[in-house]
Protein backbone atom coordinates (compact mmCIF):
# COMPACT_ATOMS: atom_id res chain seq x y z
CA UNK A 1 0.00 0.00 0.00
CA UNK A 2 1.15 3.29 -0.66
CA UNK A 3 1.82 6.24 1.11
CA UNK A 4 -0.85 9.05 -0.26
CA UNK A 5 1.61 11.99 0.33
CA UNK A 6 5.16 9.73 -1.44
CA UNK A 7 6.69 10.22 1.73
CA UNK A 8 7.11 8.15 4.80
CA UNK A 9 7.08 10.11 7.97
CA UNK A 10 10.04 10.02 10.15
CA UNK A 11 10.97 7.20 12.23
CA UNK A 12 10.26 8.11 16.17
CA UNK A 13 13.73 7.39 16.90
CA UNK A 14 15.16 10.20 14.05
CA UNK A 15 12.58 12.35 14.86
CA UNK A 16 13.97 12.23 18.75
CA UNK A 17 17.89 12.32 17.58
CA UNK A 18 16.24 15.28 15.62
CA UNK A 19 14.76 17.14 18.26
CA UNK A 20 17.88 16.15 20.49
CA UNK A 21 20.01 18.03 18.10
CA UNK A 22 17.89 21.51 17.74
CA UNK A 23 17.91 21.51 21.66
CA UNK A 24 21.67 21.42 21.70
CA UNK A 25 22.24 23.94 18.33
CA UNK A 26 20.07 26.46 20.46
CA UNK A 27 23.18 26.68 23.28
CA UNK A 28 25.42 29.51 21.84
CA UNK A 29 27.50 32.52 23.08
CA UNK A 30 24.59 34.83 24.51
CA UNK A 31 22.29 31.78 25.61
CA UNK A 32 24.72 29.63 27.36
CA UNK A 33 22.63 28.83 30.06
CA UNK A 34 18.31 27.64 29.45
CA UNK A 35 15.42 26.56 31.39
CA UNK A 36 12.73 24.35 29.89
CA UNK A 37 10.48 26.69 29.43
CA UNK A 38 13.37 28.96 27.30
CA UNK A 39 14.09 26.23 24.97
CA UNK A 40 10.44 24.87 24.84
CA UNK A 41 10.06 28.86 23.56
CA UNK A 42 13.15 28.95 21.28
CA UNK A 43 12.55 25.00 19.82
CA UNK A 44 9.34 25.25 18.95
CA UNK A 45 8.84 22.38 21.00
CA UNK A 46 6.40 21.24 24.28
CA UNK A 47 7.98 21.47 27.51
CA UNK A 48 7.67 17.54 27.99
CA UNK A 49 9.40 16.88 25.02
CA UNK A 50 12.08 19.24 25.81
CA UNK A 51 12.43 18.00 29.33
CA UNK A 52 12.96 14.12 27.94
CA UNK A 53 15.52 15.41 25.42
CA UNK A 54 17.24 17.33 28.31
CA UNK A 55 16.68 14.21 30.71
CA UNK A 56 18.61 12.03 27.72
CA UNK A 57 21.43 14.72 27.43
CA UNK A 58 22.12 14.74 30.88
CA UNK A 59 22.55 10.83 31.20
CA UNK A 60 24.71 11.04 28.58
CA UNK A 61 27.10 13.99 29.75
CA UNK A 62 25.92 16.33 26.57
CA UNK A 63 24.49 18.80 29.11
CA UNK A 64 24.55 19.46 32.97
CA UNK A 65 22.05 21.32 35.06
CA UNK A 66 22.95 24.53 37.79
CA UNK A 67 22.01 23.67 41.24
CA UNK A 68 20.99 26.95 41.92
CA UNK A 69 19.04 27.83 38.67
CA UNK A 70 17.96 24.61 37.59
CA UNK A 71 18.85 25.76 34.05
CA UNK A 72 20.90 23.69 31.29
CA UNK A 73 24.68 24.07 29.74
CA UNK A 74 26.44 22.07 27.82
CA UNK A 75 27.93 19.59 29.13
CA UNK A 76 31.86 18.08 29.45
CA UNK A 77 30.76 14.86 26.76
CA UNK A 78 30.88 17.84 24.15
CA UNK A 79 34.26 18.89 24.95
CA UNK A 80 35.36 14.85 24.72
CA UNK A 81 34.04 14.68 21.91
CA UNK A 82 34.69 18.00 19.82
CA UNK A 83 38.19 16.84 20.98
CA UNK A 84 37.93 13.55 19.81
CA UNK A 85 37.01 15.04 16.55
CA UNK A 86 39.84 17.34 16.29
CA UNK A 87 42.54 14.66 16.78
CA UNK A 88 41.16 12.94 13.80
CA UNK A 89 41.10 16.68 11.67
CA UNK A 90 45.21 16.63 9.98
CA UNK A 91 45.02 20.29 10.18
CA UNK A 92 44.99 21.46 13.44
CA UNK A 93 47.72 18.72 14.69
CA UNK A 94 49.62 19.54 12.28
CA UNK A 95 49.16 23.83 12.90
CA UNK A 96 49.71 23.01 16.57
CA UNK A 97 53.56 23.88 16.59
CA UNK A 98 53.07 26.42 14.14
CA UNK A 99 50.62 28.11 16.47
CA UNK A 100 52.07 27.28 19.56
CA UNK A 101 55.33 29.47 17.82
CA UNK A 102 53.75 32.22 17.15
CA UNK A 103 52.03 32.88 20.46
CA UNK A 104 55.78 32.83 21.79
CA UNK A 105 57.53 34.78 19.19
CA UNK A 106 54.16 37.49 19.28
CA UNK A 107 53.42 37.22 22.72
CA UNK A 108 49.32 37.66 21.99
CA UNK A 109 46.84 35.42 21.17
CA UNK A 110 46.42 33.31 18.14
CA UNK A 111 43.81 31.42 16.79
CA UNK A 112 43.10 28.81 13.91
CA UNK A 113 39.58 29.44 12.35
CA UNK A 114 37.42 28.01 9.67
CA UNK A 115 34.57 29.18 7.91
CA UNK A 116 31.04 27.50 8.12
CA UNK A 117 28.15 26.29 5.90
CA UNK A 118 26.40 29.67 7.16
CA UNK A 119 29.67 32.02 6.31
CA UNK A 120 30.53 32.50 9.72
CA UNK A 121 33.84 31.83 11.45
CA UNK A 122 34.67 29.27 13.95
CA UNK A 123 38.07 29.05 16.25
CA UNK A 124 38.87 25.67 16.07
CA UNK A 125 42.33 26.23 18.00
CA UNK A 126 44.40 28.50 19.26
CA UNK A 127 46.96 29.45 22.05
CA UNK A 128 46.40 32.65 24.85
CA UNK A 129 48.78 35.01 25.10
CA UNK A 130 50.66 34.90 28.04
CA UNK A 131 50.52 38.80 29.10
CA UNK A 132 48.26 40.10 31.50
CA UNK A 133 46.08 42.25 29.09
CA UNK A 134 44.88 39.87 26.52
CA UNK A 135 42.21 38.57 24.40
CA UNK A 136 41.02 35.25 24.57
CA UNK A 137 39.69 33.86 21.18
CA UNK A 138 37.83 30.34 22.91
CA UNK A 139 37.53 27.61 21.08
CA UNK A 140 34.13 27.45 19.25
CA UNK A 141 33.30 30.94 19.06
CA UNK A 142 31.51 31.86 15.69
CA UNK A 143 32.01 35.19 14.92
CA UNK A 144 30.45 37.03 11.70
CA UNK A 145 33.24 37.20 8.63
CA UNK A 146 32.65 40.52 8.09
CA UNK A 147 33.70 42.01 11.12
CA UNK A 148 37.22 39.95 11.78
CA UNK A 149 40.40 39.76 9.92
CA UNK A 150 40.25 35.86 9.36
CA UNK A 151 36.88 36.30 7.94
CA UNK A 152 37.85 38.81 5.45
CA UNK A 153 40.31 36.96 4.35
CA UNK A 154 38.31 33.97 3.77
CA UNK A 155 35.77 36.33 1.69
CA UNK A 156 39.31 37.54 -0.20
CA UNK A 157 39.69 33.84 -1.71
CA UNK A 158 36.12 32.80 -1.81
CA UNK A 159 34.71 31.97 -5.38
CA UNK A 160 33.33 35.17 -6.86
CA UNK A 161 29.31 33.06 -6.61
CA UNK A 162 29.77 32.39 -2.87
CA UNK A 163 31.30 35.85 -1.97
CA UNK A 164 27.95 36.87 -3.82
CA UNK A 165 25.86 35.04 -2.20
CA UNK A 166 27.23 35.82 1.46
CA UNK A 167 26.62 39.62 0.85
CA UNK A 168 23.46 39.32 -0.03
CA UNK A 169 22.28 39.10 3.52
CA UNK A 170 22.54 42.39 5.70
CA UNK A 171 26.50 43.07 6.96
CA UNK A 172 25.68 43.84 10.79
CA UNK A 173 27.39 46.58 12.35
CA UNK A 174 29.12 45.22 15.82
CA UNK A 175 30.81 47.78 16.83
CA UNK A 176 31.20 51.77 14.95
CA UNK A 177 33.91 50.24 12.86
CA UNK A 178 32.45 47.17 11.64
CA UNK A 179 32.74 47.57 7.74
CA UNK A 180 28.69 47.72 6.53
CA UNK A 181 28.70 48.65 3.13
CA UNK A 182 29.05 45.36 0.67
CA UNK A 183 31.44 47.71 -1.83
CA UNK A 184 33.68 48.73 0.90
CA UNK A 185 34.29 45.44 2.16
CA UNK A 186 34.85 43.93 -1.51
CA UNK A 187 37.72 46.99 -1.69
CA UNK A 188 39.14 45.37 1.21
CA UNK A 189 38.80 41.93 -0.07
CA UNK A 190 41.15 43.04 -3.42
CA UNK A 191 43.36 44.52 -0.74
CA UNK A 192 44.15 41.32 1.31
CA UNK A 193 44.66 39.75 -2.10
CA UNK A 194 47.51 41.89 -3.32
CA UNK A 195 48.42 41.52 0.41
CA UNK A 196 48.32 38.19 1.13
CA UNK A 197 46.91 38.77 4.74
CA UNK A 198 43.69 41.11 6.23
CA UNK A 199 43.33 43.16 9.21
CA UNK A 200 40.43 44.54 11.71
CA UNK A 201 40.69 46.84 14.24
CA UNK A 202 37.97 47.43 16.63
CA UNK A 203 35.53 45.81 14.23
CA UNK A 204 34.30 42.85 16.19
CA UNK A 205 34.99 44.46 19.01
CA UNK A 206 36.25 47.93 20.28
CA UNK A 207 39.52 48.28 21.45
CA UNK A 208 40.59 44.74 20.01
CA UNK A 209 42.57 44.46 16.63
CA UNK A 210 43.91 41.49 14.62
CA UNK A 211 46.01 40.22 11.51
CA UNK A 212 45.32 37.08 9.71
CA UNK A 213 46.60 34.96 7.16
CA UNK A 214 45.35 32.39 5.01
CA UNK A 215 46.03 28.69 4.49
CA UNK A 216 45.95 26.26 1.38
CA UNK A 217 45.26 23.01 0.61
CA UNK A 218 46.77 20.19 -1.86
CA UNK A 219 44.21 21.64 -4.39
CA UNK A 220 44.76 25.57 -4.12
CA UNK A 221 41.64 26.21 -2.03
CA UNK A 222 41.83 28.28 1.32
CA UNK A 223 40.52 25.66 4.00
CA UNK A 224 41.66 28.06 6.98
CA UNK A 225 42.92 30.82 8.20
CA UNK A 226 45.62 32.04 10.84
CA UNK A 227 45.50 35.40 13.06
CA UNK A 228 47.06 37.30 15.86
CA UNK A 229 44.60 39.23 17.59
CA UNK A 230 45.49 41.70 20.88
CA UNK A 231 44.62 45.01 22.55
CA UNK A 232 44.54 47.84 19.65
CA UNK A 233 47.09 49.78 22.02
CA UNK A 234 49.33 46.81 21.61
CA UNK A 235 48.85 46.07 17.88
CA UNK A 236 48.50 49.71 16.15
CA UNK A 237 48.35 49.79 12.16
CA UNK A 238 52.55 49.84 12.06
CA UNK A 239 52.50 46.92 14.29
CA UNK A 240 49.52 45.00 12.58
CA UNK A 241 51.45 45.00 9.12
CA UNK A 242 54.46 44.14 10.90
CA UNK A 243 52.62 40.43 12.20
CA UNK A 244 51.15 40.77 8.62
CA UNK A 245 54.20 39.18 6.90
CA UNK A 246 55.17 37.17 9.87
CA UNK A 247 51.62 35.50 10.01
CA UNK A 248 51.55 35.03 6.18
CA UNK A 249 55.20 33.49 6.51
CA UNK A 250 53.59 31.15 9.02
CA UNK A 251 50.13 30.04 6.89
CA UNK A 252 53.02 29.51 4.26
CA UNK A 253 54.45 27.13 6.20
CA UNK A 254 51.33 25.12 7.22
CA UNK A 255 49.85 25.43 3.34
CA UNK A 256 52.90 23.41 2.38
CA UNK A 257 52.95 20.98 5.29
CA UNK A 258 49.57 20.44 3.51
CA UNK A 259 50.77 19.88 0.13
CA UNK A 260 50.30 23.09 -1.33
CA UNK A 261 52.62 24.23 -4.24
CA UNK A 262 52.18 28.11 -4.79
Amino acid sequence: MQEASGQKEPAPVTRSVSRAVTVLQTFDEERSELGVTELAQLTDLDKATVYRMLSALQQGGMVEQNSETNKYHLGFGIVRMAGLALRHLSLPGIARPYLRKLVSSSQETVNLSVMTGEGKMINIDGGTSPRMVRNVGWIGREMPAHTVSGGKVMLAYLPDARVDEILEHELKSVTPRTITDPAELRQELAWIRKRGYGIAEGELEEGLSAVAAPIWNHEGQVVAIISISGPSFRLPRERLIELGSVTRTTAEAISRQLGYVA
